[in-house]
């Protein structure tokens, strides 16, 4: 139903646009021919933020010449996402799909966003913890100021990490959040441990994930790996 809503959204967009160039509205100097854009796209076409943020995305152009980078914005459900300007304002949890469109040659392309829920947690909602120590890494590099380090228990988040120094060392401790003891072997659900980079506005899970027991995870000398290739 969502793609229905999107495809209608973007064919009335589209003629909108060609009629705004079919008027006129845009000229060109001859001298700028070669520098206008051939292609216009995202990379990635999805973006994933958390509600009450402000950022800013910008489409990669062909060729890398382009002087004209003149952008029209436009979402497809402001109450998810909504436009001031350039600047996009993450309202609340949802899809959003924002159509942009070059006003030198008429280019035109999506970004999906996905606005989440911060990542925090009140621990007073839950009776039980446990603790893990982990040594955690991303494409080899450690984590920057810009990551987030959460764990989930499917959907619902139930831990955040926090930075602790050992020796000339960064790990990461988690706190994690249950509403029950212990899980049992039949409903087993795994704690799966995500990171968020807020500089490219991408989310993602590491391959190793932990069953709630309530016991500690991990040590300062002897931390889990968490590692993203």
């Amino acid at each position: 139903m969502r793609n229905i809503f999107y495809i209608v959204h973007f064919t009335l967009y589209i003629l909108s646009a060609i009629m705004m160039t079919g008027c006129g509205l845009i000229e060109l100097d001859p001298n700028d021919e070669a520098k206008v854009p051939t292609k216009m796209y995202f990379q990635p076409d999805t973006v994933y933020v958390m509600e009450g943020d402000t950022f800013q995305v910008q489409p990669l152009f062909e060729p890398d010449s382009v002087n004209n980078k003149v952008l029209t914005w436009g979402s497809l459900n402001e109450d998810v996402v909504r436009l001031q300007n350039d600047t996009l304002i993450a309202e609340q949890e949802g899809w959003a799909r924002i159509i942009v469109t070059s006003v030198a040659a008429l280019a035109i392309d999506s970004l999906d966003v996905c606005v989440m829920k911060p990542w925090v947690i009140s621990e007073t909602r839950y009776p039980y913890e446990m603790v893990v120590f982990a040594d955690v890494s991303v494409h080899g590099q450690p984590i920057t100021q810009d990551m987030t380090l959460a764990a989930f228990s499917g959907t619902s988040i139930r831990g955040v990490a926090t930075p602790i120094a050992v020796g000339q060392k960064t790990l990461w401790r988690f706190r994690i959040y249950n509403d029950a003891e212990f899980t049992l072997p039949y409903a087993e659900t795994p704690i799966t441990f995500w990171v968020y980079d807020r500089k490219t506005l991408q989310r993602r899970m590491f391959p190793t994930y932990i069953i709630f027991n309530g016991e500690t995870y991990g040590s300062p000398s002897q931390p889990i790996e968490l590692k993203i290739e």
